[in-house]
């Protein structure tokens, strides 16, 4: 399997579909992060709109939100939380124009039909689905972009909670899939953690055993970095050979950790 960025095909707005396709409708938010009844939540597909006869795509669009028209006849996507008073939200369930939304699945080069893919997002593959060849197609993305484009990784501290997960991520930085890597303080913690004491928030991070007084590994670990004066010092000091934190050091890959 070679990767291949998709392209992206615009619909086809002459057809008959669009061209009689009504003008979105919109209601007024009455309740600050309260969406009308009957908003248009997007997907994870590209979205037009059609507003006084003509069809705009929603930029930075993300899943499980709704569409704002603002003002100057632009479109935003926002968050239920960030909806404020006043806000006009697009509303509508139908997506293939007749409401004046179209959810464009077949934008890009799939096997599948548009109306294949629409039936799956919506009653079985979400963002949270993983399957065998959704693998194979990450394999090679990653070495597409290893070679032509830049990987930059956001990790939560579950991917080092599990021996096996820790030393997978510490594969693919030593195997040059990470550029840089946008974490909390809690991944260095807890990688450092499974690194010398080979716990997680006081687990055994293999048997997934609680050990006794567990629970101060991970604050005996910052302490110890503090006194250290940075992570560099500190895994030259305790002399930790594996894990996340010490490949990028060993690799030279920038770590950033987003402290609140």
């Amino acid at each position: 399997m070679n990767f291949r960025l998709p392209k992206y095909h615009s619909p086809d707005f002459t057809k008959d579909q669009f061209v009689a396709a009504p003008n979105v409708i919109i209601e007024k938010v009455t309740i600050k992060g309260v969406a009308p009844e009957n908003y248009h939540a997007t997907s994870i597909y590209p979205e037009y709109f059609k507003v006084d006869g003509k069809w705009i795509l929603a930029s930075e669009s993300r899943m499980d939100c709704v569409v704002v028209l603002k003002n100057d006849k632009s479109l935003e996507v926002k968050e239920f939380r960030n909806l404020d008073i006043g806000d006009s939200v697009i509303l509508g369930r139908n997506e293939n124009a007749e409401s004046g939304i179209y959810v464009h699945v077949g934008g890009f080069t799939y096997n599948e039909s548009e109306e294949q893919q629409s039936f799956v997002f919506r009653t079985g593959r979400t963002r949270e689905s993983s399957y065998s060849k959704d693998y194979d197609s990450l394999y090679e993305l990653l070495k597409h972009e290893r070679e032509h484009g830049y990987i930059l990784w956001v990790l939560g501290p579950a991917v080092i909670f599990d021996h096996d997960s820790k030393n997978a991520m510490a594969g693919l930085i030593d195997a040059g899939f990470v550029d840089v890597i946008f974490a909390g303080n809690a991944l260095a913690t807890h990688d450092l953690e499974g690194s010398i004491l080979r716990t997680a928030l006081g687990q055994n991070i293999y048997t997934q055993q609680s050990v006794f007084n567990g629970h101060y590994n991970h604050i005996d670990i910052i302490n110890k970095a503090r006194r250290a004066g940075s992570l560099e010092k500190f895994v030259e000091q305790e002399n930790i050979k594996d894990g996340v934190v010490y490949s990028c050091i060993k690799n030279n890959i920038p770590l950033y950790l987003l402290v609140p």
